[in-house]
């Protein structure tokens, strides 16, 4: 696999779960099914060295909704 089709990989993975997500938020009132999902991540971390301070953090929201779109995302890239 060449390097630009991982890019290309990454870059329609992430938009397609951004968009899935976002389509879960407007459809839920309709079809709540799609909101529902869990948090992963941890808290900040910090790093004090007296010249400069580093914090580190990370946190995402995965929803069914999002998996959907992951899942479409995988499948359109191997049609390509």
């Amino acid at each position: 696999m060449k390097k630009g089709n991982t890019i290309y990989l990454v870059l329609l993975i992430l938009t397609s779960v951004i968009i899935g997500t976002i389509l879960g938020q407007a459809f839920a009132s309709t079809f709540p099914i799609l909101n529902y999902g869990e948090g992963i991540g941890f808290g900040p971390a910090t790093l004090d060295l007296n010249i400069f301070t580093l914090t580190f953090g990370f946190s995402a929201n995965l929803t069914v909704a999002g998996i959907i779109g992951l899942l479409i995302a995988i499948i359109a890239y191997r049609k390509l």
